[in-house]
């Protein structure tokens, strides 16, 4: 499972598109954690790029409030407090704090375009 994230990387980052550049740097590292608990190269803080603090946010928001085959949705009160208790461990600090600025509209916004 793991490995993943290196597989999707490498794939595309072997493009010179930009957006393909991209892609590459948020596929790599969308798992690392801001406290250096993550995979695939145990980058912490600033280390991992914005672009990929971001999709592990959103992803983990979307992830948490989807019905799954193995897991019902969660409620909106449960996934903020799971993004909350993990805001300085997997999270940028303050991209949590922007995220729940505009919590409503990230909701909503879910909401528009489902699975």
């Amino acid at each position: 499972m793991q490995s993943h994230a290196e597989i999707g990387g490498n794939m595309l980052a072997k493009s010179h598109l930009p957006v393909a550049q991209l892609g590459s740097r948020i596929a790599r590292y969308h798992h690392e954690n801001w406290d250096g608990s993550g995979y695939p190269e145990g980058l912490s803080g600033e280390q991992i790029p914005i672009e990929a603090r971001i999709m592990a946010l959103v992803d983990v928001f979307d992830a948490l409030g989807a019905k799954r085959c193995y897991k019902d949705p969660w409620s909106l009160e449960d996934i903020r407090g799971f993004i909350e208790d993990n805001r300085g461990v997997k999270f940028d600090p303050q991209l949590v704090d922007l995220f729940f600025e505009s919590f409503d509209e990230m909701v909503a916004t879910r909401d528009r375009y489902p699975d």
